[in-house]
C-alpha cells in the first residue's frame, strides 16, 4: 500500500545515517537553464524569481479580474495563465478528481511542476523542500500540494493558521509580500521498481477568485533501500572479497 507522512526532524537524525544520500531530483534549487527550470515539467503560472531563483507558482488568470479591482492578470507572473480544468484532461498528469479529494471541494484552476525520476521496489524515498504560501482568497481554501504518483497531500491552505506570509501593501497585491518560509519533509515507499512522479502546485478551489501563490525551493529527494536491497548488495561485496582473496592465492 503507498504510504506518505509527515517525517518529524527526531525520525531523520534517528534515520539520517542509514539513508543513500542520492539526490534523484535534477535541478531542485531551480538555478539551471535559461528559466531556472530546466528538467521540469512545467503547466499554468510558473516561474523563477528573485536573485535566490525560486519557483513561484500561481492561481492567476490573464484575463480576468481575479483580484478585483486589481487589473485582470496583475499578480500573473509569467505571462501564461493557470490551467483552468474545465479545459483541460489534468494537471502534469494529476487527475482532477484527486485534487478535489485533497481539498474536500470542488477544484477549478491551478499551476503545478512535475519531474519523473528511478525507485526500486521497497525504497523508502524522502521528499524535502522549503516552501512559502499566500492567499488573497478569503472565502475557500486554495492550496498548496505535494504528489507522489497519485498521492496528494495538502499540506498548505488559505484558512491554515497561522499564514507566516504576509502582504505589506494593498490585499492582494502579491508583488508587495513578505515571504516567510519553512521546511516540511515527507516520506513514501516505492510499491514497484521504475519510474515515481513528483509534483507540486497551488490550485483554487470553489471558484477562481482571489490569487494564491505558492513558493518552492531546495527539493531533494534520497532514497533509503528496502532492507533485502542492502542485504544483496554486501552479499555482492562479500563475493567479490573472497574472489579476490583467491586470486590473489
Amino acid at each position: 500500500m503507498k504510504t506518505i507522512h509527515f517525517l518529524t526532524a527526531a525520525a531523520l537524525v534517528a534515520t539520517g545515517t542509514a539513508q543513500a544520500q542520492t539526490n534523484a531530483i535534477t535541478n531542485g534549487d531551480f538555478s539551471s537553464g535559461p528559466s531556472g527550470l530546466l528538467a521540469w515539467v512545467v503547466e499554468g503560472d510558473v516561474t523563477v524569481v528573485g536573485p535566490t531563483r525560486r519557483a513561484a507558482l500561481t492561481t492567476a488568470s490573464v484575463l480576468y479580474e481575479d483580484d478585483a479591482p486589481l487589473a485582470a492578470g496583475f499578480n500573473n507572473n509569467s505571462g501564461q495563465a493557470a490551467v483552468e480544468f474545465g479545459l483541460a484532461p489534468n494537471l502534469v498528469g494529476l487527475d482532477f478528481a484527486v485534487l478535489d479529494a485533497a481539498g474536500g471541494a470542488p477544484t477549478f484552476e491551478g499551476s503545478a511542476i512535475r519531474q519523473d525520476f528511478f525507485a526500486n521496489a521497497g525504497d523508502t524515498l524522502t521528499v524535502r523542500f522549503d516552501w512559502a504560501f499566500l492567499s488573497a482568497d478569503t472565502t475557500n481554501a486554495d492550496f498548496g500540494f505535494v504528489a507522489i504518483n497519485d498521492t496528494v497531500v495538502n499540506f498548505v491552505n488559505a484558512t491554515s493558521a497561522p499564514l507566516a506570509s504576509t502582504f505589506n501593501g494593498t490585499f492582494g497585491d502579491m508583488n508587495n509580500v513578505t515571504w516567510n518560509w519553512a521546511t516540511v519533509d515527507y516520506t513514501y515507499t516505492a510499491t514497484t521498481t521504475g519510474t515515481v512522479s513528483l509534483a507540486l502546485g497551488v490550485v483554487d478551489v470553489n471558484g477562481v477568485d482571489g490569487t494564491s501563490e505558492l513558493r518552492v525551493d531546495n527539493l531533494h529527494v534520497t532514497a533509503v533501500p528496502e532492507p533485502e536491497t542492502w542485504g544483496l548488495a554486501l552479499a555482492g561485496l562479500l563475493v567479490a572479497g573472497v574472489a579476490a582473496r583467491r586470486r590473489r592465492a
